[in-house]
């Protein structure tokens, strides 16, 4: 198996997938990347980054929980349970 050159989908860039990739790709069943390794590992940077949780206290019950993005100072925060109480009693009315 010689070495592949693939245009990357997101950078268009070409890249080498080596023939030990290849191997290593094959033995684990998988399909040939399609972005370089420079784009591979921004798309798993961001994908490790959209995991983050921030930990917060409900300003309506006190309780401590965790939301998936930051938190503004001076804007109030609600736990998941009173965040989905309010959003009922709102489409109620």
């Amino acid at each position: 198996m010689p070495d592949i050159e693939i245009p990357c989908v997101q950078c268009r860039d070409i890249f080498v997938f080596s023939e030990k990739d290849q191997e290593i790709f094959y033995q684990r069943n998988m399909m040939p990347p399609q972005r370089c390794p420079r784009c591979r590992s921004k798309k798993t940077a961001a994908r490790a980054e959209a995991g983050t949780r921030y930990e917060i206290v409900c300003d309506n019950c006190g309780r401590h929980d965790t939301v998936p993005f930051q938190p503004k100072v001076g804007r109030s925060i609600m736990c998941k349970e009173c965040h989905e109480a309010g959003r009922s009693r709102a489409s109620r009315a």
